[in-house]
């Protein structure tokens, strides 16, 4: 069986305002408070695209080397919902503001501007409450399409495109607050050039929960073409563990699509253009490049370059080794972070790193960096504290040490002379031992290296 996964995206836009209306655009306490005749469709009212928004989705086109749409068009699509005070919602249909645009491979069919729905809430003896604050919120439909082959491939292209938008500073992107959603389409067939019946899946809030749905409605959809029955084309949910029917999926017809009257087709000019190339600055798969040529692994380069607050707080203390300080960063910052229930934001990134520049100097042993960390993120010591009360390297003559050693070990010699590298950790590990701890191991390793060559 031959799946093919196609998603739809949309990112709200962090704009001051909403897509056609001038209310303001934020997280409010009080319900239905940031709303006027135009974002509740009042007779009479008009309404005026926001020039950012569009903005904004051209920067993301420009990001993506998609084809952007010098004139493009808004439509109604019509459907029954409370969610739209309108009963319909104004997006972009025949010509999308860009089309064409690709991220790690995958295609992506069409980037759409449109207005976000109302947000609902779901009272337990059945009511419904609407708060229209959120109604008219610009938003980015962002279409792939159908050539994803599995879940794997699904999570890292969104991963990608949510730290995209966040490296442009167009959107939070943030899925717990629906700032950025998902919506799976699914189908599945016995022959790779043929398409199957495209199943919908909602209800996605998590990166897990796209991975975990898609496999399973996989599985489902095989089991009943192999058991010879017809899958149905359906919009289904996740409820967690298995995709439930929703409803009949709507085709293109049911949405009765026509030219939204009140609004005149969108020109793009090459003002605009220059203004969204200013957002675009170095992309998340061009800094993992970057990172892999300081010489940063590949799978921390990649965790690194994706997460753009690592990659702020990775740029602004690499160091002299780009390596040492990508693996302490993911590996004990982070990790003890997670443990603590703290983000990146509360570490004191700046006092970290002075203890970092010291340690590099050879003022401060590099394993007192772990100790270092722990005692700041769970007992609260500031790093000037521990800078200063930090153990300091002894002065040891240690060429004299190592020449002994070397001159004790002639096997081991021999060996590093046939190419063995590793014998230098032999050498390393004898010295730190004798020491107990007390010296650089990079300098010992400098030493070790320098006198192997020399005999």
């Amino acid at each position: 069986m031959f799946p093919r996964i196609g998603l739809e995206v949309h990112v709200e836009l962090n704009t001051k305002s909403k897509m056609f209306c001038p209310c303001p655009v934020g997280e409010w306490e009080e319900p239905n408070v940031a709303v006027c005749p135009i974002c509740l469709a009042h007779p009479g009212s008009l309404p005026v695209p926001n020039r950012t928004a569009v903005i904004f989705a051209l920067s993301l086109g420009l990001a993506l080397k998609g084809e952007i749409s010098r004139i493009s068009h808004f439509y109604r699509k019509n459907y029954f919902y409370p969610d739209l005070p309108k009963g319909y919602q104004i997006t972009q249909y025949s010509v999308p503001i860009v089309r064409n645009a690709w991220i790690l491979g995958k295609r992506i069919e069409r980037i759409n501007l449109e207005e976000e729905t109302a947000k609902s809430l779901h009272l337990e003896d059945g009511t419904v409450l609407l708060d229209f604050n959120r109604a008219g919120i610009p938003l980015l439909e962002i279409v792939f399409a159908p050539e994803i082959s599995s879940p794997e491939e699904a999570k890292e292209v969104l991963r990608a495109l949510q730290s995209t938008v966040r490296y442009l500073g167009i959107s939070g992107a943030d899925m717990e607050k629906g700032q950025f959603r998902v919506d799976v389409n699914v189908s599945v067939s016995a022959s790779r050039e043929t398409f199957g019946t495209k199943v919908e899946i909602k209800n996605l809030n998590s990166f897990k929960a796209i991975a975990d749905a898609i496999e399973y409605e996989i599985k489902r959809q095989s089991e009943i073409i192999m058991g010879g029955g017809k899958v149905i084309q359906e919009t289904r949910m996740w409820n967690g563990k298995e995709t439930e029917p929703m409803r009949t999926k709507e085709t293109e017809s049911d949405y009765r699509y026509f030219p939204e009257p009140d609004i005149p087709p969108l020109l793009v000019d090459e003002s605009m253009i220059e203004e969204a190339k200013v957002l675009i600055k170095e992309m998340p798969w061009e800094k993992e490049e970057r990172y892999i040529s300081l010489g940063v692994p590949k799978n921390l380069a990649k965790i690194i370059a994706y997460d753009l607050e690592l990659s702020q707080t990775f740029d602004s203390l690499r160091g002299v080794n780009p390596k040492r300080w990508a693996e302490y960063l993911v590996n004990v910052i982070v990790g003890r972070l997670n443990q603590k229930g703290k983000t990146l934001r509360e570490f004191d990134v700046g006092g970290f790193g002075k203890l970092l520049e010291k340690v590099e100097k050879g003022e401060i042993l590099e394993e007192y960096l772990k100790v270092a960390v722990q005692k700041n993120i769970f007992e609260g010591v500031p790093f000037e504290r521990l800078i200063e009360e930090a153990p300091k390297p002894v002065e040891i003559d240690l060429e004299s040490l190592v020449d002994e050693l070397i001159k004790n070990n002639p096997q081991q010699v021999e060996k590093y002379k046939k190419g063995q590298k590793g014998v230098v950790g032999f050498f390393v590990g004898q010295i730190m031992k004798d020491l107990r701890g007390k010296v650089d191991p990079k300098r010992v390793s400098d030493v070790v290296v320098k006198k192997l060559e020399e005999s």
